[in-house]
This record gives C-alpha cells, structure tokens and sequence, in this order.
C-alpha cells in the first residue's frame, strides 16, 4: 500500500471515529434530556427515547464496522493464544471463511428485510424503519469486506501480520 492509500484511509478512519462519536454522543444527550425533561421538568418527552434507542444502535453497529478492527472484537481465543503462528493462521482463515459464508447469508436476507421495512415507519418521529435499521446491513457489508481483507493477508505472503 502506497502512502496516498494510506493517507486516504486515515481520513476514512477519522471520518469514521467521528461520525461514531456523533452517533454516541447524540444518544448519551438524548437520555440526559430525557431523564431532565421527566424527572426535574416532570413533562416527558415521547420522542426522546426513540431517538436515544436509533442513536444507540447506530452508535453500536457503526463502532462494530468501522471503528474496531476485526482483530480486536470479541472473540474465544483461549486455544488460539496457545497455537504456534502456523496454527494461528490455520484457526484465522477458517474463522474468516465461516464469518464471510454466514454473513454471504444473512445480506440478502437482510436486504429482503430492510425491503419489507420500507411501509413502515416509526411510531413517533415517523423515520423510515429502513434507515433505523439499515445500519445492521452496514455492518455486515463492511465487516464482510474487513473479512476478505484478512483473509486475503491470512493467504499471502505476509500473512503473519494478519494473525
């Protein structure tokens, strides 16, 4: 990767990290207008709370696509951890298979979905259901993608930086 490739996506990443702290922090003001308006104005508000629920699961499905790299989620890596790096590649590479066919799975399903959606809306700020929740295609694309990306250094040259 050349140093312009490089420079771009560190723009891409900051624009990421900053939309995710938008996301976040629009949701964390939410709740504490929220919690303002009902406990010390004692006239709650009805849209806060579905906003600080779209804010918070953009928040959470954004950070899983794009702010944390796929090395670093959530993972059972007890045996892993003990593996020579030969190993280490053998367990990636099946670990990237199995995520890329289960989600090659759930895309068009969730496309099918997200489809259904478009009747619907939400039931107080009246968003279209597909937006709310066109975030989880998001990540699946982009996690996906992240899973190609890994799987393709796991089967290089230099896979070693990718274990």
């Amino acid at each position: 990767m050349n140093d312009s490739q490089k420079s771009l996506f560190a723009i891409l990443r900051r624009f990421a990290d900053t939309l995710g702290i938008i996301f976040f922090t629009a949701a964390f003001g939410g709740f504490i207008v929220q919690v303002f308006m009902r406990y010390v104005m004692n006239r709650p508000l009805a849209w806060t709370e579905e906003f600080v629920m779209i804010a918070f699961i953009w928040a959470v499905f954004w950070a899983a696509a794009f702010m944390v790299r796929i090395k670093e989620h959530v993972s059972f890596d007890v045996l892993y951890d003990i593996l020579p790096d030969g190993g280490r590649r053998i367990s990636a590479i099946f670990a990237m298979v199995v995520l890329l066919l289960a989600f090659g799975l759930l895309i068009p399903h969730t496309v099918d979905y997200l489809a259904f959606l478009t009747r619907k809306n939400s039931p107080v700020m009246r968003l279209p259901m597909e937006w709310i929740y066109g975030c989880y295609l998001v990540f699946l694309v982009s996690f996906s993608g992240q899973g190609i990306y890994r799987l393709a250094g796991l089967l290089g040259r230099n896979w070693r930086q990718h274990i």
